[in-house]
C-alpha cells in the first residue's frame, strides 16, 4: 500500500462562525478503514454545470458581499442563520467536485479492491476537487480505463453528461414515447444527445436560442433544429414536433414561460394529428411530458392557462436518481456504452485548466470559473499538470 501524506489539498465550503468561506484548505487525507475502500490520486475533474450549485454558495448567499478570504485562495461572505445547518459545526466543511478520473493508489483488503491498485478509474464521488479522494470497490459509478488514459481524453467526464444522455433515451422508451425535445441544445450535453439519437434511431428535436447554436447542431447532422429567440419560434417548434411526433421532453433552462410552450405545443400537434382524439377541454389522451433537469433560466416557471387540465406531467429528472430506479445492469450497460464513445459520441472538450489555488485567488477569479463555457469545460487538475 503507497505511504500517503498526512494532509492533502481540497477545495472546500467551510463554516467558519457566521461567514461561509470557499476555497483551498489543508484537511486529512482520507485513509483505508474498510475491506473495499480504494484512495484515488485524483488526475482531473471537470466544472460541471450541476457542480455550480456547491461552487457557487458563496455567491448564492454573499451577492455583493463576496471578499477575498484569510489565505490567498479563498472567497467569503455572511453565511445566513438559515443556512448554518448545512454543516455540522462551526468548522465544518463540504467538499466539492462530483466527477473525475485518477490513479488507485491504495485499497482495503478485499480482492476486488485489491484489483484495482495501479488501475487508472473514473468515479463520482462529491469530493473530486481534491489531491486524493476515497471510493470503494463497489460504487456503481466507478469504471476502470485503459492504462495511460489521459486526463484530457474524455475520461474524467465519463459520468454527469453520457450517462444522462442515455438515461434520457431510456426515459422515452419507457414511458412509450417516439421522440425527444431538448432545450439548450447546443451544450456539450446536446451534442453528445443528438450523436447518441442518431445511433439509436430516435428522432430529436433541438431547441437553441441563437443562430450559432442553429449551425452547430446542423454541423452534427440534426434534422431539427429551431431558434427560440426567432419570431417565429412556436411555429417552427410546432412544425418539428408534429414531424417527429415528439411528446416527451427535458428541458435545461427550468424556468419561464418554455416548458409551458412545450407542452402548449404538444398538445396543438396531437390535436392536429389526431382531431377526433380530443376529450372536450380535457385534450388529447396521449401522455405527454416534461422533465426539469437542468436551471439556467432563475426565474419561475410559468404555464399559460391553455395548457390546461389533461394526460400531461411537469417534473424533475436527476441521472442518479434515474438509475436508482432499474436494477444495477441497466447502469452498467450505460457505463459501458460510454466507455466505449468516449471519443466520439460522448467525447467532451475542455479549455482553461485549473489547478486547486485558480479556483479561489480573488472574488474576481472566484466569480469567473462560475461562468458557463459552452464549448470548452473548465478542468481541474488537482496535482497539477
Amino acid at each position: 500500500m503507497a505511504e500517503l501524506p498526512s494532509t492533502m489539498k481540497a477545495v472546500v465550503n467551510k463554516r467558519q462562525g457566521s461567514s461561509l468561506v470557499y476555497g483551498l484548505a489543508e484537511v486529512p487525507t482520507p485513509t483505508v478503514s474498510g475491506d473495499k475502500d480504494l484512495i484515488v490520486k485524483m488526475k482531473a475533474s471537470p466544472v460541471n454545470p450541476s457542480d455550480l450549485g456547491s461552487l457557487g454558495l458563496v455567491a448564492r448567499f454573499g451577492g455583493d458581499n463576496v471578499v477575498a478570504g484569510e489565505s490567498p485562495s479563498t472567497v467569503a461572505a455572511p453565511l445566513p442563520e438559515a443556512a448554518a445547518g448545512m454543516f455540522k459545526a462551526d468548522g465544518g466543511v463540504l467538499p466539492v467536485g462530483s466527477e473525475g478520473m485518477g490513479v488507485v493508489v491504495a485499497a482495503g483488503a478485499s480482492p476486488e479492491a485489491q484489483a484495482l491498485v495501479g488501475k487508472t478509474v473514473a468515479l463520482t464521488t462529491g469530493s473530486c476537487y481534491a489531491q486524493y479522494t476515497k471510493t470503494t470497490a463497489d460504487n456503481p459509478m466507478l469504471a476502470v480505463l485503459p492504462d495511460g488514459e489521459a486526463p484530457d481524453g474524455g475520461a474524467a467526464s465519463l459520468f454527469v453528461n453520457p450517462l444522462t444522455v442515455v438515461g434520457f433515451v431510456h426515459t422515452m422508451r419507457e414511458e412509450g414515447h417516439k421522440a425527444i425535445v431538448h432545450t439548450a441544445a447546443s451544450s456539450q450535453l446536446g451534442r453528445m444527445l443528438v450523436k447518441h439519437c442518431q445511433e439509436e434511431g430516435v428522432p430529436l428535436v433541438n431547441i437553441v436560442r441563437k443562430e450559432e447554436g442553429v449551425a452547430t447542431l446542423k454541423a452534427l447532422g440534426a434534422d431539427f433544429v429551431v431558434n427560440s429567440s426567432a419570431p417565429t419560434f412556436k411555429e417552427d417548434l410546432l412544425a418539428a414536433v408534429k414531424a417527429t411526433g415528439a411528446t416527451i421532453a427535458f428541458d435545461a433552462t427550468g424556468g419561464g414561460t418554455l416548458a409551458g410552450d412545450i407542452l402548449g405545443v404538444f398538445e396543438k400537434s396531437l390535436i392536429e394529428l389526431h382531431p377526433d382524439s380530443a376529450v372536450g377541454w380535457y385534450g388529447p389522451p396521449q401522455k405527454r411530458s416534461v422533465y426539469k433537469y437542468g436551471g439556467l433560466d432563475k426565474s419561475n416557471t410559468e404555464f399559460l392557462p391553455s395548457v390546461g387540465v389533461g394526460n400531461w406531467t411537469w417534473g424533475g429528472w436527476l441521472m442518479p436518481f434515474h438509475y436508482a430506479k432499474y436494477p444495477p445492469e441497466h447502469r452498467s450497460a450505460g457505463i459501458v456504452k460510454v466507455v466505449a464513445g468516449l471519443k466520439t459520441t460522448f467525447s467532451s472538450a475542455y479549455g482553461t485548466r485549473l489547478s486547486l489555488e485558480d479556483m479561489a485567488k480573488s472574488p474576481e477569479q472566484y466569480f469567473a470559473t462560475l461562468q458557463s463555457q459552452t464549448d470548452l469545460k473548465f478542468l481541474v487538475l488537482p496535482n497539477g499538470e
